[in-house]
């Protein structure tokens, strides 16, 4: 059996960026990102606002085949590791009872907002100036967005799933240092079960 490591953090903590580096720094592995499956954020914020206000549980978000999928690489794969990203950690109870060794990636939400907006600007900027205004739309309602619902989910999300963590991280450090420390751990984890 494999097994399975979970990245977990805020947006923008830099969860893609250290699962790439753990899969580096761990060799033999192969990813699974939850960003792959979930569908919550193509609903309308008012369907998530109802649903945050009915206490967030993980749980009910849809995630289709994304349990299957994780059960059938722990079980299957050829791999040692399986580094999986996602948002929830041990918190969503289908997944998070596969994981063998959680990461939550600590970062204040302004630097996590921050990085995002520079993201989404430096694309915008990637792009022809005629599709800037639109693009300045689109930021200034995920601005909204996030001061309206998203930064609350996000504390939601850090009460939940930071607890449950083996390792918590400095998100202000580089990836690649991060890898180090998060593989020394799970090797010292793997050494004394």
């Amino acid at each position: 059996m494999s097994i399975v490591v979970g990245v977990s953090g805020p947006t923008g903590a830099g969860k893609s960026a250290l699962a790439r580096a753990l899969l580096a720094e761990l060799g033999d592995a192969q990813p699974l990102y939850m960003d792959d499956y979930e569908r919550m954020t193509r609903e309308p914020l008012d369907k998530v606002a109802r649903w945050a206000e009915r206490g967030a549980d993980f749980d009910e978000l849809p995630l289709p085949g994304l349990a299957e999928d994780l059960r059938r690489l722990k079980q299957e794969s050829p791999a040692r590791y399986v580094v999986f990203e996602t948002q929830f950690g041990r918190a969503h109870r289908a997944t998070g009872a596969l994981i063998d060794f959680s990461i939550w990636i600590d970062v204040p939400l302004e630097v996590a907002l921050a990085r995002k907006v520079k993201d989404f600007t430096a694309a915008a900027l990637a792009e022809a100036p005629a599709r800037a205004r639109e693009r300045l739309q689109w930021l200034d309602g995920y601005v909204a967005g996030y001061l309206g619902l998203v930064r609350r989910l996000l504390v939601i999300q850090s009460e939940k799933v930071r607890p449950r963590a083996d390792l918590v991280v400095d998100g202000g450090e580089d990836p690649a240092s991060l890898a180090r420390l998060a593989g020394a751990a799970l090797r010292r984890r793997l050494e004394h079960a």
